[in-house]
């Protein structure tokens, strides 16, 4: 007779095939990419990116910074595409650096775009965890308020948690995930 107690593990109702059933995907940022960035630019979403992204600019002024910022510190930058009711579009960029002497990039930024709903987010985190593991590993660090994101993202197996950093956003503890390798 099976324990009422709890101490059966419960099998995990997450997975991968079926949050990637809508056919999030991701590809390296492209030109076009910087009219989306723009848009959530002007509503404000860029700000945690940099002090830069706070002040007030046209058109031509945020695509010379926004490329030279991309280009200037960082070596993999990525567009996340989740379907929407307007067609699949850009609902985020993901910015990373090869970390100093070691085989794995650090995600410097991870930006969502205004209209990404929880559901494009968490999809949209699924399929680039899972296929970015195939080609580098990551490292990353995730604020409180984003943390369970991530938690999801590991109860599908692509992440998992490696510990906190409290060095990483001063004033915060940030949890830090990485890429479980591709199997």
């Amino acid at each position: 007779m099976r324990s009422d107690c709890g101490s059966v593990r419960q099998d995990s109702k997450w997975r991968c095939k079926r949050t990637l059933r809508r056919k999030p995907s991701f590809r390296p940022i492209e030109d076009g990419d910087v009219q989306y960035a723009w848009a959530a630019y002007k509503k404000g979403a860029l700000a945690p990116m940099g002090e830069a992204f706070t002040h007030e600019m046209s058109a031509e002024q945020f695509k010379e910074l926004f490329e030279a910022f991309v280009l200037s510190s960082h070596h993999g930058a990525w567009t996340l595409l989740a379907p929407t009711a307007r067609g699949t579009i850009p609902i985020g960029i993901v910015l990373a650096a090869w970390a100093p002497n070691a085989p794995f990039m650090i995600v410097n930024g991870c930006c969502w775009f205004p209209w990404a709903s929880k559901r494009n987010i968490i999809e949209a985190s699924v399929a680039f965890f899972s296929g970015i593991r195939k080609e580098v590993p990551l490292v990353f660090y995730a604020l409180p308020e984003h943390k369970r994101a991530y938690e999801v993202c590991a109860m599908h197996g692509v992440i998992r948690r490696v510990g906190t950093s409290l060095v990483a956003s001063p004033g915060h503890l940030c949890a830090v995930f990485e890429t479980r390798t591709a199997a």
